[in-house]
């Protein structure tokens, strides 16, 4: 482990119960393809308009994120360590205001850990 994060973990001053504690890293960006209807101002024969489909791809935020596991909940008996870094889906995390930069996620919210290098 190394001394920044050593720092980082040493300056939490909570035992969790039942929420993994982790850093967010930056989001991680995907290439989506979606379709666009274009009206064409012209009518079928029973008076629907119709329309051309154009695709497109746009760079969006996915809809999970990497975080670096900070602490673990005690009652919990995984794999996971502190320091990993894990993948979890966003949408079900919480912000923890009372730790700088950090949010709580459950532990069966976790569906992937790094494979370290």
């Amino acid at each position: 482990m190394d001394k920044v994060l050593e720092t980082v973990i040493e300056g939490i001053e909570y035992t969790f119960t039942k929420d993994v504690l982790v850093k967010p890293l930056e989001p991680i960006m995907v290439t989506k393809e979606y379709e666009e209807q274009i009206p064409t101002g012209e009518t079928d024969e029973e008076g629907f308009n119709k329309y051309e489909v154009k695709k497109h791809t746009k760079e969006v935020e996915s809809d999970f994120a990497k975080g670096i596991v900070l602490a673990l909940p005690q009652s919990v008996e995984s794999d996971l360590n502190v320091g990993d870094i894990v993948v979890f889906p966003r949408k079900f995390t919480k912000d923890f205001d009372l730790f700088k930069d950090s949010q709580l996620v459950k532990p069966y919210d976790i569906v992937a850990k790094v494979k370290q290098q």
